[in-house]
């Protein structure tokens, strides 16, 4: 159970310690298939319908249901908020939402009815958040979490080797708190080094600003057999850009015998990836009112790059040696492999009077099938002992079970309403309260003949608890951990659509 703490740790961890994690595979595997305004109103629940430039990037057998050629756009401005502890912060964006167009060769004399063609680019993630943070008279400080961490490691190393090299086992973490003179080193002691912390308890805040995007560009096929059977296939290019900035301050509240007046460690990332995969679909409409979809998405298949640099600056308030002020930094640019778990939807919707479309979509995730891979020197992301990042995704992470609900009433021939619903399961085993994504939408559309244009509004919310750092000793006693902080995350986000069929 504690190597679970220390998983789901190392994922809320927000940025200290820095390297390729289950972090990065959960952030840009979670994606919401809002696309067109008119998709966003009904909560994503089209696998079934087709007939709409986004089901591309979901269901490509619904290009197939397509009787004429079409081109649309989205626009989407985002309104984040964030409440962390007492602390709340705002971000908003404007984005492309979703743009496309379908060529329909459609021709009804034949059994089957032509072939259609469609390129669409639709915004997958948005990664525009700003978030603050604050902890006043901790218990503990990130100086304990660097000693104790230290300490604990040339522990190891000595009862090893005792003749061992330790600046060979250092990592940059550890390094930059030494050079940063944030933790102090006993130097009596040359056998067996000791470092401690320079304060005990702190005042806490951090402050991360995250933006960017993860988009899809489509390209699919569909065919249509008698208007009952429709199939598709599309080929999807993803392109992800993320960045983070992150700076964390302590200053000391309760046992400060150096004299420390602050510690400030900020952190900046860039990861940019470009990726592969292929979706294959049905729709099957045994009677005009039903219409039944089946879709698997292969995973998708990443080359990454991450540009990461640090650092640290500790200031006392009497010089030593004539200095105040310990800086130190670290930077890499670093190349690895990911691949995102595959997906598959299964999806039903009912038509009544041609006046109402009621429709649902049941995905299953698989995300203990996400693998890091390719990293410098070949790493695979394994170790012997368990602790590597593939061993804790495939023995902590889960199989989920996510659905989507959306409705549309046709008031008459040019007004529609639209709602719907959609929830997203927590992708952990053993916390299935933790992350958990859920959406309520609305919206409408105007069908002027060639021309029309919808609008749809997304209520989106998750939660989830992080720590600043986290410890954990063979001794509990000796355990370090930052206290927990609850986040809660809600987006307000638009779609207006027009497009033009022809």
């Amino acid at each position: 159970m504690k190597k679970l703490y220390i998983f789901i740790a190392l994922f809320l961890t927000s940025g200290i310690a820095f390297a390729q994690s289950d972090a990065d595979v959960l952030r840009f595997s979670r994606t919401l298939p809002l696309g067109t305004a008119r998709s966003a109103a009904m909560s994503g629940a089209f696998g079934a319908l087709g007939g709409d430039i986004s089901t591309l990037n979901v269901n490509p057998a619904g290009i197939g249901v397509f009787r004429k050629s079409e081109v649309s756009m989205t626009l989407s401005p985002d309104f984040g908020n964030t409440k962390s502890g007492g602390q709340t912060a705002h971000d908003n964006s404007f984005q492309l939402g979703d743009i496309g167009f379908v060529i329909s060769l459609y021709n009804p004399n034949f059994d089957w009815k032509g072939i259609n063609f469609g390129i669409n680019y639709t915004n997958m993630n948005n990664f525009n958040r700003h978030t603050t943070q604050a902890i006043p008279n901790a218990p503990n400080s990130f100086s304990q979490y660097l000693a104790q961490d230290i300490n604990g490691l040339i522990a190891y190393v000595l009862n090893q080797n005792p003749t061992a090299n330790l600046e060979d086992y250092f990592n940059d973490l550890q390094w930059m708190g030494i050079q940063s003179n944030y933790i102090l080193s006993d130097n009596e002691n040359k056998d067996n080094p000791y470092y401690e912390p320079a304060i005990i308890g702190a005042n806490q805040t951090k402050i991360i600003k995250e933006d960017g995007y993860q988009g899809e560009y489509a390209f699919s096929f569909g065919t249509n057999y008698k208007d009952k059977l429709y199939l598709g296939i599309t080929i999807g290019l993803q392109n992800i850009y993320y960045k983070m900035r992150s700076l964390y301050t302590e200053t000391p509240d309760q046992d400060n015998p150096y004299e420390l007046e602050y510690f400030n460690f900020e952190e900046r990332l860039k990861t940019t990836g470009v990726g592969t995969n292929f979706k294959f679909g049905v729709i099957y409409r045994p009677i005009p009112e039903l219409r039944l979809g089946a879709t698997i998405h292969t995973p998708t298949y990443y080359s990454m790059t991450d540009t990461y640099d640090s650092g640290m600056l500790t200031k006392y308030k009497f010089p030593v040696n004539g200095v105040t002020e310990y800086p130190s930094s670290t930077s890499y640019k670093y190349d690895y492999d990911l691949k995102t778990p595959w997906k598959a939807i299964l999806s039903v919707a009912g038509v009544i009077q041609q006046k109402a479309i009621l429709s649902f979509d049941y995905e299953y995730v698989n995300y203990s099938s996400a693998r890091l891979k390719n990293g410098i020197d070949g790493y695979d992301y394994y170790e012997p002992d368990g602790s590597g990042v593939n061993n804790l995704i495939k023995e902590y992470l889960r199989s989920t079970h996510n659905f989507r609900l959306g409705a549309e009433y046709r008031i008459n021939s040019m007004v529609s309403v639209r709602g719907g619903y959609s929830f997203y399961a927590s992708p952990y085993k053993d916390n299935k309260d933790l992350n958990k994504i859920q959406t309520l939408s609305c919206g409408f559309g105007l069908n002027f003949g060639q021309f029309y244009c919808d609008a749809a509004y997304v209520y989106k919310f998750s939660k989830d608890i992080t720590r600043f750092y986290s410890y954990y000793d063979v001794d509990p006693e000796y355990d370090v951990l930052a206290e927990p902080i609850d986040n809660k995350y809600n987006n307000h986000i638009a779609k207006v659509s027009v497009g033009m069929k022809f």
